[in-house]
């Protein structure tokens, strides 16, 4: 770093110990080697000739290769090298290690000659350019996947602010009551471009035979131009030249012509050869630069979201190198992508990463290699699924049947050998596997070093679970002496143990950050060993030695209280025995146990007048870090002035937490027997604590998280996916959702409406999940192409019966007569099930695993179709086809798809198509409507029908059924891996973090760009945790009133987000409302109510039901519409937003209150004094009732109340006098007509109206303090 840049220091005295920093460590190193940005100018061989670009000192060459690759003014080079100073650079050296190198050093890039893997590539990656569609990733992520709705919101926005668009703003015709249209989820696609090719593929020439492979000749090529010319194309060492073959002659000899016809590109010779191509690639690089680069990215270290709903696609176009993608990409014998998995993982990890640089470089090619791991294992275990890999086992059934696929080792999780039968048999090792991967990611995230988990992805894929893993190093190989390979807890059925001494420092750390302790356990002959983990936790040791850590599915004690209470239910017992102790669960338990020890031994010294200072001490530290000093109650001032003294005058008293001593026994209850007297009393011991920390679940976990969520504390989540991460945060298994719901309902008049929406999601989620179990179980056997009837039926079944009670399966004749023979019938097992059966069997699966009763009418009252179907088909992997769902008759009828009426509206015949979208009269003018959580009353307008009875009911009569088999587009699988969270990038957030919020700004400004750098550097740019760095970095911005960064961050938050997590995932939704609440800030409110409106599209999509959040939401949209000085329809908005407040929260709560003083605010706005001055009085006795007399919310409340009495009984005196002095002069014009024989004039104005349409009077209603201030300045004021 350059010795005349300033930088910070902080001083580090914290050990660097197994990889990892302290905050005071990390913010030392990171602000000390924050990579200082040099301009390099890049010399190239065509035109433009040169470019600039700006990169790190702390990049590789590698990296910048890698910029130039994807610039749009050099993605004709793929085969180069890069030279300085007459030397040529080595890829993978840092730049600042280049001697030499400044900012505008001068770099040049040199072709290279090409070999046969380089040419390869560079045709691959010709057809990225060009925009030939790739088919490698559609196993995986499946149609429509990665789009961004962002831009359309934008297109919206600008057309309110160019005044082309006839509404007045985004909202003005959203109807929150009305159901979802579906059809709006997806973004209309981008405009698809003509190729710049009609064909581009491998010869039929090809390959080279032996003699001009030695003579350079590398692959052969055929092309058919725009202007339909056939050329054959030889690509050797040197480029691309125009061969004289043909369809009938192989001559790869150069054709001779005045041109020349060669390139070392292969993109500069198609230049040459046909002018349409480079008219048609301009427009095409025109066309993608006008749209946001990160719409166009494909991410490299994570999948593109796939969405639930989707359109069929495009008409395939012909495109011969389409099926020649795999030989472009692994060669004629595919080796280029075969790896070793296992080593390449393990070699990552054991890199250096004793400084900031090379922790970066170890966290990205980690991240990148699972990414390619869970890659490769979801495409084979489609594969496996579909029948189409050959098992090493295949004599032994199915469930018992291993596979070796793309050097991967694949398994199902399913009990095939027996292994759980008396754990529960398949039930059991479905839910082991489960276990087992959260444990690999718990051990990936300890990052010890010495222990290697193996890299492990679970795919679930029509019904079945199949296991994917990394292969240790003679795992099938039995050692020479006859020996077992596990050193270190239980084999053959716990049978035979093992505890080899040098696997316990590593298993030690495991067991720490678990608080479990060291215990004894027996093997079959009664003798004993002490282990520090669980016995079904194993050691082993591979050929290559490593040490390997395997079967973390009992990582943790059984959840013994749950399981014996379900136990004692024999006709709903649970479905296994394997249920465990979330670790969230026994740390918060830990905890709660740590924190009642330094209170005892707080007051055992307060009592010999010493204070204590609380230490800890892991065991990978030498030196214990403090985390408690006492403190007196005076000021900060005082403590510095007399800091000597009180050293001086107390005494200090050392408690260290690693000495206290308490951990569990992950082994009990599982089938050990102590021998001795005092090994029973122990393991009795060891049985009551880990009872006990099951008991804390339901006595304080359960409540705790019910009372952050009545408070306000805690979210309530909306949907499924985060009802989950909440639950597990807390550590509270699914398996209590029932329990949940009890206490919920125990406790009905404490919680009230309050939780009613969390409620309703608990609900759902027993619902949905146990639906889901039912269909596996329904797939499981069945032929992968009858999935998608069985799918119809079920969801038929569950979300249609509105529509038809009892759907009837739809099976192709044809796939009955093919299968018939192997199942042993043609129905499939799933087609003699009516509707009340499944249904039936939803209810006995909710009972089982959740423990709760779902009530008769479940499927058609409790239940919300769209949110279900949703979650449903996320979690099954599901893309249906893009279209309205009819879910009850009255949709089928009254639905965008059949329109029903038209409103008859000063005499123009509106169309109410039930999605609510704009209407127009004859000038294009938008019909008012009057609320927006209820619908139009149409009671007092007259109705014309616009279509036909008979067409409504020929429609309504066609919908047989909600779904058919047909409306299943894709099956996408269900990936769940063992991916590792970067620590560096989260140790730079949250020092800077920190550092805000001791006053040190800049340096913790500096840290939090830093730790988006270090994000973007180790996951990529395209990645959920980008997103949610994006987002989290946006907020520290916004409360630093960085207003336009702010914004930027969180529009790059939103686009990755939806093209990475879901386009309508519930953290998508966030990162929309936070993006509309920085566009709001930033001035661009129509822009911010565009957001809204399709964020709450979004919220009626995930949820129907009122969450809390909503009122946020209306609340803000209603500040927004107030700053485009909207105010009626601003006063609408807080007006909805009262209303659900008074439904959740109650009509005298301080929420309530809160709203009604808005709402009197806005009511001041629109000349309704009298109103204004009802809901201040309201307001203000509310707080008065709720936070006393003294409260500045009450002071502030009395305040307006006043001043907004005395406004109205002004104004009410003047429309008084105003009303006398108009009849007056209307009974001189009655006695005038009396004499000249007309009639009276019929149906004056009312006089308050009139008064307050006048010009001049608007301010009159104000309060005297705000009689002189503008209509802005109000707004300004009311707005905070």
């Amino acid at each position: 770093m350059s010795e005349a840049k300033e930088h910070v220091v902080v001083e580090d005295t914290a050990q660097v110990s197994n990889g990892e920093l302290d905050h005071q460590s990390v913010s030392g190193q990171l602000v000390d080697e924050i990579p200082e940005m040099l301009s390099l100018n890049v010399k190239l061989p065509h035109e433009p000739r040169s470019i600039k670009i700006v990169v790190s000192i702390h990049e590789t060459f590698n990296d910048i290769r890698q910029s130039i690759l994807d610039l749009p003014a050099t993605v004709q080079y793929t085969c180069f090298s890069l030279w300085f100073n007459g030397s040529k650079l080595n890829d993978f050296l840092e730049l600042h290690t280049v001697e030499g190198i400044h900012d505008g050093a001068v770099l040049e890039l040199r072709e290279e000659p090409y070999n046969d893997r380089e040419a390869r590539l560079h045709v691959s990656k010709l057809r990225d350019v060009i925009g030939l569609v790739s088919t490698r990733s559609s196993v995986v992520t499946g149609l429509s996947a990665g789009l961004s709705a962002l831009s359309q919101v934008d297109k919206l926005a600008q057309s309110f602010k160019d005044k082309s668009n006839p509404s007045k703003h985004a909202v003005a015709d959203l109807d929150l009551a009305a159901p979802p249209n579906l059809e709006d989820l997806l973004p209309t696609p981008p405009s698809s471009q003509d190729q710049p090719v009609k064909s581009l593929g491998i010869s039929s020439w090809n390959p080279p035979p032996a003699t001009l492979r030695l003579r350079g000749h590398l692959i052969y090529l055929q092309v058919l131009t725009l202007e339909g010319a056939v050329h054959h194309i030889t690509g050797d060492i040197s480029g691309f030249y125009i061969s004289n073959s043909s369809n009938q002659k192989f001559d790869p000899s150069p054709k001779q012509s005045k041109g020349g016809f060669r390139a070392h590109s292969l993109l500069t010779l198609l230049g040459q050869i046909s002018p349409l191509f480079k008219e048609r690639l301009l427009e095409w690089q025109t066309a993608l630069g006008q749209r946001d680069a990160l719409t166009i990215y494909n991410p490299t270290n994570s999948f593109l979201a796939s969405p639930w709903l989707a359109r069929p696609g495009t008409a395939p176009v012909a495109d011969v190198s389409r099926s020649q993608e795999q030989y472009l990409l692994g060669g004629t014998d595919n080796l280029d992508t075969v790896r070793d998995w296992n080593d390449d993982i393990q070699s990552t990890r054991e890199m250096p990463r004793s400084t900031i640089q090379e922790r970066i470089l170890r966290e990205r090619l980690l991240n990148k290699l699972y990414f390619d791991f869970a890659e490769a294992a979801a495409k084979g275990a489609v594969l496996i699924a579909r029948d189409e890999v050959p098992a090493i086992n295949a004599q032994d059934p199915r469930d018992s049947q291993i596979y070796l696929y793309n050097g991967i080792f694949f398994s199902y999780g399913a009990d095939g050998v027996g292994t759980f039968e008396k754990e529960g048999g398949d039930e059991a090792a479905w839910y082991a596997v489960g276990k087992d991967l959260a444990g690999v990611k718990f051990v990936n995230q300890l990052d010890i070093d010495g222990i290697c988990p193996l890299c492990t992805v679970i795919v679930d894929y029509c019904g079945r679970r199949i296991v994917a893993q990394s292969p240790v190093p003679g795992i099938l190989r039995q050692k020479e002496d006859g020996t077992n390979q596990i050193v270190y807890g239980g084999a053959d059925n716990k049978d035979v143990v093992a505890n080899n001494e040098s696997f316990v420092p590593y298993f030690k750390k495991v067991a720490e950050r678990l608080h479990l302790k060291e215990h004894p356990v027996w093997d079959k002959d009664g003798k004993e060993f002490d282990l520090v983990t669980s016995v079904e936790l194993k050691g082993l040791e591979g050929t290559d030695g490593r040490k390997y850590i395997l079967d973390l599915y009992r990582a943790t004690p059984l959840d013994v209280e749950f399981l014996s209470e379900v136990g004692n239910d024999q006709e709903n017992s649970y479905p296994h025995k394997m249920a465990t102790l979330r670790p969230e669960a026994i740390d918060e338990w830990w905890k709660d146990k740590v924190r009642i020890w330094i209170q005892e031994n707080r007051e055992k010294f307060k009592q010999e007048g010493k204070e204590i200072k609380v230490y800890y001490k892991s065991v990978d530290s030498d030196e214990p870090t403090l985390i408690h000093e006492p403190k007196s109650e005076a000021s900060a001032e005082e403590n510095a002035e007399n800091s000597t003294v009180e050293e001086e005058s107390k005494q200090f008293e050392s408690l260290e937490i690693s000495g206290f001593k308490f951990g569990l026994n992950p082994d009990v209850y599982s089938g050990q027997a102590p021998t001795t007297e005092e090994g029973k009393k122990t393991y009795f011991e060891d049985e009551s604590n880990v009872r006990d920390v099951a008991k804390f679940i339901t006595s304080k976990l359960i409540p705790n998280l019910l009372a952050d969520l009545w408070s306000g504390d805690l979210s309530i989540p909306v949907d499924s996916t985060q009802l989950s991460k909440t639950l597990h945060k807390r550590g509270i298994s699914l398996r209590y959702l029932g329990k949940i719901i009890d206490q919920i309902d125990a406790n009905d008049k404490y919680y009230s409406n309050r939780l009613a929406s969390f409620r309703h999601v608990l609900v759902q989620d027993v619902v949905i999940r146990s639906t889901k179990y039912v269909a596996n179980a329904i797939f499981k056997n069945l032929p992968i192409e009858v999935v998608p009837s069985a799918a119809a039926h079920i969801f038929n079944s569950i979300l249609g019966i509105k529509l038809n009670a009892d759907p009837k399966p739809h099976i192709e004749p044809s796939l009955a007569f093919l299968y018939s023979s192997d199942l042993g019938n043609d129905d499939f097992g799933f087609a003699k099930l009516t509707a009340s059966d499944i249904q039936s069997r939803v209810t006995q699966e909710a009972l089982r695993r959740f423990r709760y009763a779902l009530p008769e009418d479940w499927a058609t009252t409790k239940i919300s179709p769209v949110s279900v179907f949703r979650e449903l088909s996320i979690r099954l992997g599901f893309q249906w086809k893009l279209k309205q769902y009819h879910f009850a008759t009255e949709s089928a009828t009254d639905s965008s798809k059949f329109p029903v009426k038209a409103e008859v509206t000063n005499g123009e015949a509106v169309e109410n198509t039930g999605v609510h979208k704009q209407a127009e009269g004859k000038k294009g003018k938008k019909s008012h409507q009057n609320g927006y959580l209820e619908k139009k009353k149409t009671n007092n307008k007259v109705s014309t029908v616009a279509t036909t009875t008979e067409n409504v009911l020929a429609s309504a009569t066609a919908v047989q059924t909600t779904f058919t088999p047909d409306d299943l587009l894709n099956i996408v699988p269900f990936v769940k891996d063992s991916d590792l969270r970067s620590q560096l990038a989260g140790e730079a957030m949250e020092t800077g973090r920190l550092s805000l919020i001791q006053g040190q700004k800049e340096v913790g400004v500096e840290l939090l760009v830093e730790s988006l750098s270090l994000h973007e550097q180790i996951y990529g740019i395209l990645h959920p945790e980008v997103a949610r760095a994006y987002s989290q970095l946006s907020l520290i911005y916004s409360s630093l009133e960085e207003k336009a960064a702010a914004v930027d961050l969180a529009r790059k938050a939103v686009v990755i987000a939806e093209r990475t997590i879901g386009i309508d995932s519930s953290e998508t939704l966030l990162m929309y409302l936070n993006l509309a609440l920085s566009e709001h800030a930033n001035g661009n409110s129509n822009t911010a109510l565009s957001l809204i409106r399709h964020a709450l599209q979004l919220w009626n999509i995930i949820t129907d039901y009122k969450n809390p959040d909503t009122v946020t939401t209306l609340n803000n949209a209603a500040v927004m519409l107030q700053s485009l000085q909207e105010f009626h329809d601003s006063k609408k908005w807080f007006e909805d937003s009262l209303a659900l407040t008074e439904e959740i929260f109650g009509p005298a709560s301080v929420n309530a209150a809160t709203l009604y003083f808005q709402l009197a605010q806005a009511l001041v706005l629109v000349q309704e004094p009298q109103e204004a001055v009802k809901k201040m009085r309201s307001a203000y006795n509310i707080f008065k009732a709720e936070l006393g007399p003294d409260d500045r919310n009450t002071k502030e409340s009395e305040s307006w109340l006043e001043s907004l009495t005395q406004s109205a009984v002004q104004h009410a005196r003047q429309a008084k006098d105003l009303a006398t002095r108009k009849a007056r002069k209307l009974n001189i014009i009655s006695n005038a007509s009396k004499l000249s024989g007309t009639k009276p004039v019929q149906g004056f104005a009312d006089p308050i109206s009139s008064t307050s349409s006048k010009k001049g009077k608007s301010n009159e209603i104000l309060p005297d303090s705000l009689n002189t201030k503008s209509i802005d300045e109000l707004v300004k004021y009311i707005s905070g």
